[in-house]
């Protein structure tokens, strides 16, 4: 999927006087830094460890901030050096993160949910697709017993998880309250219909298993004051469709998401779920 690669942070190579130029000057806009992402890693090419990163934002492309975290989260990598910033700037509305499990595409994602509910009194919403809903065959708020949030809790375990563990040793209190208060809710993407989302973080986990037509019926949903998120592995679709046909293959493949100023995307590679997780990613990758 070299379309969506390309679309991720790159890497050149410059001397490192030139890098060291950059600092010095500011001067972003050298004959070198000619790119298609939305982040560029630049290093050396004459045995130095020097390196710079660099996003492209509304106001030019700027260096990226190292010294950053998010509900006390900090940044594991460059990748994620890249993916927090991407977050923390108020350019970017619509962000994806692609990448394998456990490269901490939904914990970000989360922690700055939680950041922004604290800090500018955000609400949070999440949903994730069911893999049988909407164009799909079934529906599994048809025939399973029980209220809306009972069918489904099944779904949203992996976000209570996480939850709680941005949260930190109050997690379950902080969860319980914002839930009574309805500032945090978990909404099957069917029934957004009719609803806009603002002033809000919105999180889309499993992305790659919706159609364009379940992924629109969601973005079209998130209005001003909004951010949404978008997290998936494009390589892991459970739906009964492949990655061309996919929702968010569409997306990150138009020009008017490639051309847009207020998108980011990012592919997440190394995972730090442990040694399982990491063998099972390079099985893939054989």
């Amino acid at each position: 999927m070299q379309e969506l690669e390309s679309l991720s942070l790159q890497t050149i190579y410059l001397p490192t006087s030139e890098i060291s130029e950059i600092y010095a000057t500011k001067n972003y806009k050298s004959k070198y830094l000619k790119y298609t992402g939305d982040s560029l890693l630049v290093k050396s090419c004459d045995n130095s460890n020097s390196s710079v990163v660099l996003l492209k934002t509304n106001a030019g492309v700027q260096l990226l901030k190292d010294s950053i975290s998010l509900s006390s989260f900090s940044p594991k990598d460059v990748k994620q050096l890249v993916y927090f910033n991407m977050l923390q700037s108020d350019d970017f509305t619509l962000v994806t993160a692609l990448g394998p499990a456990g490269t901490g595409k939904t914990t970000v994602a989360i922690a700055k949910a939680i950041d922004s509910y604290f800090k500018d009194n955000k609400p949070v919403y999440m949903t994730k697709p069911t893999h049988v809903v909407s164009s799909h065959e079934n529906n599994a708020f048809g025939p399973v017993p029980g209220d809306i949030s009972e069918k489904y809790a099944p779904y949203i375990g992996s976000f209570e998880i996480v939850l709680k563990k941005v949260l930190g040793d109050s997690g379950s209190h902080y969860y319980n309250l914002m839930k009574e208060r309805e500032h945090l809710k978990f909404i099957p993407a069917e029934f957004t219909r009719g609803c806009t989302f603002e002033h809000c973080t919105f999180i889309v986990d499993e992305v790659q298993n919706m159609t364009w037509h379940e992924l629109k019926t969601v973005l079209s949903r998130i209005g001003e004051g909004a951010r949404i998120i978008l997290c998936g592995d494009p390589y892991q679709i459970d739906a009964p469709f492949d990655v061309y046909d996919s929702g968010i293959y569409k997306l990150l493949t138009s020009n008017s998401y490639i051309t847009s100023d207020f998108t980011a995307t990012i592919t997440l590679e190394k995972q730090y779920r442990g040694k399982i997780p990491d063998l099972v990613y390079r099985i893939d990758n054989e």
